[in-house]
């Protein structure tokens, strides 16, 4: 009962501390509530855009509306697998309504992603007292309902959002190989971001979102890193230098796939700390057989925040994942401060060998990822 009564009371911590924005909220039936809504928990809205395997992660803040739309509706037979572990089913009488979604947002940019969320659940507050909203992927009704009988959250509209220019974030890279992939981090969402690459070294993220991004730059010879002190907590305490040994002392306690693994660099402060992980296992399998010669890394930003005395992991986030085959090179990995905290806007000067023959003293080689 005591963890019982606990749990409830981190949940309404959740809830308390979540972002509040107002909104107007219309029903599949036409009926519609007023008020302000918070999403419950820690997690943002989670949705995967059509034609994509990656999750993206976005605040209501940074939403002017959001629609459920219906992707599939049927009326479907109850079953059950015949025999646990195969795929026989058996099918029994009735009928339930099934309704699938897609969903889209309207970002603060003007731009519209749409994808599959993961379901949500949000609290609103409005004249009427508390309500819980469910946004969901995939609805099952009652067999004695139709589709028509469903009733859901079909319009979300945030009116105290105000639409931002954003930007886009693009520039050049020559003479450090062959640029093979860029990506980003995004400070303010805490998400990982990629660009896409010309043959001639150019990238660009398109329109992202108002706030601050880490870059980072693989090619074929080198891995370009940003890695600077801004984060989703502007204020906390400097780190110092006995901050880096205490994490590392609890490092290897993580679980992780990985046995090998190093912390490269730490930026940020006390309150969020960003430490750049690079992580490698010799074995790995392509094609259901065993590539020899080659290895697996990752390249990762780990935030921590500092409680009391201790040290406390928070997120992990995957800039690079690259299967490495035997017999290619080896990258070096170097820091480059021009792809620190990065604006949204911004086009960056070519990142060439003459800018860091410019910067020695701050574009500094970190090790090869070997």
């Amino acid at each position: 009962m005591r963890n019982l009564i606990r749990l409830f009371a981190l949940a309404m911590i959740a809830v308390s501390a979540a972002a509040q924005t107002r909104a107007v909220v219309r029903f599949s039936d036409g009926s519609s509530l007023a008020g302000t809504v918070s999403v419950i928990g820690s997690r943002p809205l989670t949705l995967v855009p059509l034609g994509e395997r990656r999750q993206r992660f976005f605040e209501l803040n940074d939403l002017l509306a959001i629609d459920q739309e219906i992707e599939q509706a049927e009326l479907a037979k109850p079953w059950t697998f015949k025999e646990s572990g195969r795929p026989e089913k058996v099918y029994f009488e009735g009928e339930y309504p099934l309704l699938n979604f897609k969903t889209r947002l309207t970002l603060v940019t003007g731009q519209v992603v749409t994808g599959h969320l993961i379901s949500a659940a949000l609290q609103l507050k409005g004249e009427e007292g508390k309500r819980k909203l469910f946004l969901k992927r995939q609805i099952k009704g009652e067999k004695s309902e139709k589709v028509a009988d469903i009733v859901y959250p079909e319009h979300l509209r945030f009116p105290d959002a105000k639409a931002e220019q954003g930007g886009t974030i693009a520039g050049r890279v020559s003479g450090w190989g062959r640029v093979q992939e860029v990506t980003a981090l995004d400070l303010a969402r805490e998400q990982v971001l990629f660009a896409q690459v010309t043959p001639d070294g150019a990238f660009d993220f398109g329109t992202v979102l108002p706030g601050a991004y880490d870059l980072c730059v693989l090619t074929d010879t080198h891995v370009l890193c940003g890695l600077s002190d801004a984060s989703v907590k502007p204020t906390g305490e400097p780190l110092t230098p006995e901050d880096l040994p205490a994490i590392n002392t609890l490092f290897p306690l993580a679980d992780d796939f990985f046995n090998d693994r190093w912390i490269l660099r730490l930026a940020g402060t006390r309150a969020y700390a960003k430490a750049l992980v690079y992580k490698r296992r010799s074995d790995y399998y392509e094609a259901d057989r065993w590539t020899p010669g080659g290895f697996l890394w990752h390249l990762e930003v780990w935030s921590w925040h500092r409680a009391d005395t201790d040290w406390k992991l928070d997120k992990r986030f995957i800039l690079i994942r690259r299967k490495q085959k035997g017999g290619e090179a080896n990258r070096k990995l170097i820091v480059v401060p021009a792809l620190n905290a990065v604006s949204a806007g911004t086009e960056l000067p070519p990142i060439t060998p003459a800018a860091a023959g410019e910067n020695r003293e701050t574009w500094r080689p970190l090790r090869d990822l070997d």
